[in-house]
């Protein structure tokens, strides 16, 4: 009777596990992916010396967005299917193949295809066709540059995402400090990394020519080179911010000094704000 109970408790161990074991990513398949949907017959991508040009006609613009419906369910799996690879794609001159180069992250904010990034993302002319991956491996280029603000670091692009509707994220009224918050992204390659934090502040910086300013949040969670477009989520799984930048403060270091690891005394993770990404959104 005992080794009965025993055998039975270790299936439904088994099956707890099976129901709830994560999903593996294998960075160098997606990489694969990308790279193979890009080049295509007939997949013809905006080059990186496009979408600058297109930066600079869209400053300013608004987009007409249609509303997200509310996420059902904020688990990871459920927020990785609205996160997506942004990326452009390279032929090597040694091999004479095609190669991801440059990557970052998007996040969908419209299902007919229109994806959230950095104005910085596509500041890269020399980058080649430029396109978006969603987490199921399935690559669009990038069509056009709808929307942009420099100042605010933030940009709406549209992919075509042919004939099926893109699972979008709901925006959130405003972030709050002290709120807990989700990010996920791909720093360094590493497809999907989510870390957690809290709001830390909400504050305001003067625009470059000091004729405006935008409001920024400031947040605890890590991200790193390739989280850049990242969306910082409530739990609610709506969208609060978006990874934007870092600054590393620095303990006093001898003129001329090289700073070492040991002078690192905080990093300070700046996000763009909902403010600022309803700039670029007609009512």
């Amino acid at each position: 009777m005992n080794l009965g109970r025993t055998k039975l408790a270790i299936c439904l161990c088994a099956l707890v596990t099976s129901a709830f074991a994560s999903p593996v990513i294998d960075d160098a398949e997606l990489e694969d992916k990308f790279a193979a949907g890009l080049t295509e017959p007939g997949v013809d991508g905006m080059s990186g010396k496009a979408a600058v040009a297109a930066l600079s006609g869209a400053d300013g613009k608004k987009v007409a967005i249609a509303a997200a419906a509310p996420v059902t369910g904020a688990d990871y799996e459920r927020l990785c299917r609205s996160v997506v690879v942004v990326g452009s794609v390279d032929f090597c001159k040694k091999c004479d193949e095609a190669h991801m180069g440059a990557i970052s992250t998007g996040w969908i904010i419209d299902p007919r295809g229109r994806i959230v990034t950095n104005h910085h993302v596509l500041e890269d002319k020399d980058a080649g066709e430029l396109g978006v991956m969603t987490s199921d491996g399935k690559v669009h280029p990038v069509r056009a540059v709808l929307a942009a603000d420099r100042e605010g670091d933030a940009a709406i692009i549209e992919v075509d995402p042919r004939e099926s509707e893109l699972p979008a994220l709901p925006l959130a009224k405003a972030a709050s400090t002290g709120e807990a918050i989700r990010v996920v992204g791909h720093p360094d390659g590493r497809f999907y990394s989510l870390t957690e934090g809290i709001v830390s502040r909400v504050f305001s910086q003067r625009t470059s020519d000091e004729k405006d300013s935008r409001n920024w949040v400031s947040v605890t969670a890590d991200y790193g080179v390739g989280s850049s477009g990242a969306p910082v989520l409530n739990g609610a799984g709506e969208v609060v911010g978006m990874v934007s930048s870092t600054a590393t403060l620095l303990a006093d270091t001898n003129e001329g000094k090289q700073p070492e690891a040991g002078d690192v005394q905080m990093v300070f993770r700046d996000c763009v704000s909902m403010d600022t990404m309803r700039r670029l959104i007609a009512d």
